[in-house]
């Protein structure tokens, strides 16, 4: 008769690059206060800020206009805020011979990636999501109402959707950094993608690979992706292609963002055992790993259909 089969490690985990938390930036915020949700100033750039000096200016025939001195506010300052949301896994270990609080770490890294991408999409958390989902992370990419607190402060925008037709990636992708550099000026913003919409990208040359580098120490950091125009593209194994109002797009169709820079802070694991939660056939205990995350972005919102595939008609 065989021996018992041996327990060995199974095959290592690889996340997918591209990913939501790889394109944002991360501030350095003292302490963890950060987690009861944050504030802070928007300030996005509008049209104009030009003026005329008749001292300097090359008018050539036909005499000078008469100077412009006067100036203009040409920055709109946006009281925003943002609301923390927690992720986690739950899973059943031996309590015997094994490292659970290891195993609760290695078991969250392979679900957080697209819990945060989902919650960061959708607004509705891992714990909100039941029989009836209710939004409690806020900012979110797909929303079509205003949300403002009783402090005056801007938790939420409501994305402007431009093309609702669904069109080709390369038509989608141009209307929506057009938005942007109205929007947004020559800032770097940021395009945000589920995962089945980046082969119409790649087939529409829309795409641009860069290495990245610490801006401190100069040393490459990994690939990234681009538009060619130079916005961040993410791309989001947890975002679902939703449209603003959050129903599921027709087949062969995904709604695609595109915000202002993104910036995301998170904790640090937690992990615990959940008490007298123990399966005496199995001898297992159920063990908890969870982390709180929060997500923004600057000034803009913008949303479009796009058809999926290639060729296009």
């Amino acid at each position: 008769m065989a021996g018992p089969r041996q327990v060995v490690d199974g095959p290592g985990f690889t996340p997918l690059p591209y990913g939501l938390w790889d394109a944002a930036e991360h501030p350095a915020w003292d302490g963890p206060h950060w987690q009861n949700g944050i504030t802070w100033q928007d300030r996005c750039p509008v049209t104009g800020g030009t003026v005329y000096d008749e001292c300097i200016a090359v008018t050539g025939t036909g005499g000078a206009p008469a100077p412009q001195v006067s100036m203009s506010s040409n920055t709109v300052q946006t009281n925003r805020g943002a609301t923390a949301f927690t992720v986690y896994a739950e899973f059943d270990c031996s309590p015997i011979g094994q490292d659970p609080t290891d195993k609760a770490q290695v078991a969250l890294a392979r679900v957080e990636s697209s819990l945060v991408e989902a919650a960061f999409w959708t607004g509705v958390s891992g714990a909100a999501a039941g029989p009836t989902p209710q939004t409690t992370v806020w900012p979110h990419l797909a929303a079509n109402a205003l949300l403002v607190d009783p402090q005056n402060i801007t938790l939420q925008f409501a994305a402007s959707p431009l093309v609702t037709g669904g069109v080709d990636a390369a038509t989608a992708l141009g209307s929506l950094e057009g938005a942007l550099a109205s929007c947004y000026g020559n800032n770097r913003g940021v395009v945000h993608v589920p995962r089945s919409v980046l082969p119409s990208l790649a087939a529409a040359k829309q795409l641009d690979y860069r290495t990245e580098t610490d801006p401190r120490s100069g040393n490459a950091t990994g690939k990234a992706l681009y538009t060619r125009a130079g916005n961040r593209l993410v791309v989001g194994g947890g975002y679902p292609g939703t449209s603003p109002s959050g129903t599921a797009p027709a087949a062969g169709t995904s709604w695609i963002y595109a915000t202002g820079a993104v910036f995301a802070q998170r904790s640090e694991v937690n992990a615990f055992a959940m008490p007298g939660i123990l399966d005496r056939a199995e001898n297992t205990m159920r063990w908890t790993a969870q982390r709180t995350y929060l997500v923004g972005y600057e000034c803009c919102l913008y949303g479009a259909l796009v058809k999926i595939g290639t060729p296009f008609a």
